[in-house]
């Protein structure tokens, strides 16, 4: 009894310790829902991004410089042109050695006229640096030719000449010539032709030019 009782707790053993067999896995599905879980802790991890609004520039209007206030010359201007070239430089460029004064070349623009006088604004220039940029009165004789050359005087009593010697609707017209008219105005138009002419010396001034089309012609590439 006691022999069939020991076989018996022997096969009990036995069958404990025997290997179980594998419990099939499906991988796949595992290895989905782990990222699945991956993605979506990442998710709640990840604070949402605020967008914020790009400023649109605004567009920067150039402003539009008006027309030269030219005058056309009459004919006798434009023959003469020479002669009031010789004129103004003598009078503008008058701190220079007068050695200096045949190598200067001059650029005006006339923004009016009375009488026996030519309101205009001239530029005259050396090469090299120098020169005067103001507005001048140029008296004519009844042929045409130069009486004498006025400016203004460089000082304290500037204003008070302007006032005195230039009508308002000539001042109303100075603008032209100051300010950004130095960078891209017609100050530059006048350096930039005068210039040319350095190069060009048959080339007139743009005043004789404007003789011969309604506005000046743009200088011509050398």
């Amino acid at each position: 009894m006691k022999k069939h009782a020991a076989i018996a707790l022997l096969i009990v053993l036995l069958t404990a310790c025997a290997p179980t067999a594998d419990i099939p896995v499906n991988v796949q599905n595992t290895a989905m829902s782990v990222a699945q879980t991956g993605i979506a802790l990442t998710q709640t991890a990840l604070p949402t991004p605020t967008v914020i609004p790009t400023a649109t520039p605004e567009a920067t209007l150039i402003p539009t410089l008006p027309p030269p206030p030219i005058i056309t010359p009459d004919v006798v201007q434009v023959e003469r042109w020479q002669e009031y070239q010789t004129e103004l430089i003598k009078v503008l460029l008058i701190q220079y050695l007068s050695t200096l004064h045949d190598l200067a070349l001059c650029e005006w623009d006339i923004l009016g006229r009375f009488e026996q006088k030519l309101y205009v604004w001239a530029l005259c220039t050396l090469p090299g640096g120098g020169g005067a940029n103001i507005p001048t009165i140029i008296h004519i004789n009844t042929d045409g030719s130069v009486q004498n050359v006025e400016v203004p005087s460089r000082g304290s009593t500037w204003e008070a000449d302007i006032n005195k010697m230039f009508p308002n609707e000539v001042q109303e017209k100075f603008d032209t010539y100051t300010g950004q008219s130095y960078l891209d105005g017609r100050l530059r138009e006048m350096s930039n032709h005068i210039k040319y002419r350095r190069q060009h010396p048959e080339t007139p001034p743009m005043v004789v030019l404007s003789s011969y089309s309604p506005l000046p012609t743009a200088t011509p590439t050398p």
